[in-house]
């Protein structure tokens, strides 16, 4: 079993419930619902799918909702050259204007209605990811001329970036609202949020879910150069980040995106938090049967950099190829796993959350992961009811599996996107003796260890109330635990405050 965690992309290629299981077997533990495409009646159906496959697979999916953000696109252009489109060369003028008309002869409009107001003369415009790319020479009230620096063809409702202007657009539109509180309605487990360019962003969203009374999490989707500006703060208020390689690679100079995923991920490393790298993992996959040996080293290197999870788009939502894209992703992360164990570079990280409580989850992190390698232990089960101590827990990279025990259905399943954390449901123990009991028996039907295997269980006085980890029992499968054995009892008596 893998622990990088896999995130697919759900779409017509893969949304029925027979493709869902085969892809959660295959190693796929979080579904996206990408709300710039479809609408509300299909995602509908596509969770209700979802549910029933992961319901047959009896192991908890978590469910991400990808908010779509303003987009700033071209609007309709005429299709009357055989290029389908609108071409235009190195040189030419190129008008953008207010209000809406065909684009024609040169002239276009864009559906962002504040384009003009923002953009400043000398300032870049980047279309379709930067294929055709502008540089404004003139404005006025009505108009910007732009002079083309790389051509090719303009066509209807290509994207804009602007990677020098500052957008006035809100982060969530009327249409993010509406998927936010369908997100509610429906229980979803994360809402990732585009266009974010500063902490206010993700606050924005956040009070709007406590008035709803939802607990869903946010991820803050980096692919703003002004989200690079403000990322400390980003990161304290979110529930984690996907670093969104397509915008951000248009937005920021394309050599400086591997350092800034690296960048990004150790910050999560050391805040406890999720992350999830994202975009053109295995693009070949939507059209071949095997990705390049470059895609394979861009899973890998993510891996390396210390991901919690890598995602699929377009190869699963759309691909010919979506079960062959998750099998190759997992195989991919299996073998890059055996051999940062086998190198033993897959050390403890030092998460230092901001949060008292988890701090003292941290430290005990770091003391389990040290009888790990002292005892060679087979397995690690932690009890986390709301999943914030197995969060802090999968960052220190244990060579073990890592079993995370909660009577919390919604727990469970956000759980499944912290590396290397296995969910399981216990209803909570009455005592001690009686954990350390239901440990033994399930990580023997469950065949995660077996008779004689040493493992360690962390849990508190309180079993099932958060906030109260103090103890590690060092357990052998099997014999019978009293709870008077001190010397392999350590029950610690400090509280977190």
């Amino acid at each position: 079993m893998i622990r990088t965690k896999i995130v697919a992309t759900i779409g017509p290629a893969c949304a029925d419930v027979q493709t869902l299981y085969s892809l959660f077997q295959a190693g796929v533990d979080v579904c996206r619902l990408n709300f710039s495409h479809g609408d509300l009646d299909g995602h509908l159906q596509t969770l209700r799918n979802i549910r029933e496959a992961a319901a047959r697979w009896d192991q908890p999916i978590a469910v991400l909702g990808d908010l779509c953000g303003p987009k700033i696109r071209l609007g309709k252009i005429a299709d009357r050259d055989p290029s389908g489109g609108m071409p235009i060369q190195v040189g030419d003028e190129l008008v953008i204007q207010r209000g809406q008309i065909l684009g024609e002869n040169h002239r276009v409009c864009c559906i962002y209605p504040r384009l003009i107001d923002d953009l400043q003369v000398g300032h870049r415009i980047l279309i379709e990811d930067g294929l055709l790319r502008f540089i404004c020479t003139d404005k006025n009230y009505n108009e910007i001329r732009c002079s083309c620096t790389v051509g090719g063809v303009l066509r209807s409702s290509k994207g804009i970036n602007l990677p020098d202007t500052t957008v006035n657009a809100p982060s969530l539109t009327e249409r993010d609202w509406a998927c936010a509180d369908w997100a509610v309605e429906n229980d979803l487990d994360y809402l990732a949020l585009s266009f974010v360019r500063k902490e206010d962003d993700i606050q924005l969203l956040r009070e709007h879910l406590r008035n709803k009374e939802s607990d869903i999490h946010l991820i803050a989707k980096i692919e703003k150069s002004e989200a690079l500006e403000h990322i400390d703060a980003i990161v304290e208020v979110s529930d984690g980040l996907m670093i969104a390689r397509g915008d951000l690679g248009v937005e920021v100079d394309v050599a400086r995106v591997p350092i800034i995923q690296k960048d990004l991920v150790r910050r999560c490393q050391s805040a406890g938090k999720p992350v999830i790298v994202a975009t053109q993992m295995l693009q070949t996959m939507i059209e071949q049967p095997s990705p390049t040996r470059a895609e394979v080293s861009d899973v890998a290197n993510a891996i390396f950099d210390g991901t919690d999870a890598v995602m699929l788009s377009g190869e699963t939502a759309v691909g010919k190829f979506p079960l062959g894209s998750v099998h190759t992703m997992a195989h991919v992360a299996g073998v890059t796993e055996e051999y940062l164990i086998a190198s033993q570079t897959a050390g403890p990280t030092t998460a230092q959350p901001a949060s008292a409580t988890l701090r003292f989850s941290a430290a005990l992190a770091r003391g389990v992961g040290q009888i790990v390698n002292d005892l060679k232990v087979k397995l690690v089960v932690i009890w986390s009811q709301t999943g914030a101590t197995a969060r802090i827990f999968s960052k220190s990279r244990f060579p073990v599996p890592l079993i995370a025990l909660s009577s919390d259905h919604r727990a469970l399943r956000r759980m499944a996107l912290h590396f290397g954390v296995i969910p399981h449901e216990m209803a909570p123990p009455q005592t001690m003796t009686d954990l350390v009991d239901g440990v033994d028996a399930m990580v023997r039907q469950r065949s995660f260890a077996a008779p004689g295997d040493r493992i360690i269980i962390v849990a508190g006085a309180a079993l099932g109330t958060p906030g109260t980890l103090n103890g590690i029992v060092i357990h052998t499968v099997g014999e019978q635990w009293t709870g008077e054995l001190k010397a392999i009892a350590a029950m610690a008596t400090m509280q977190p405050k």
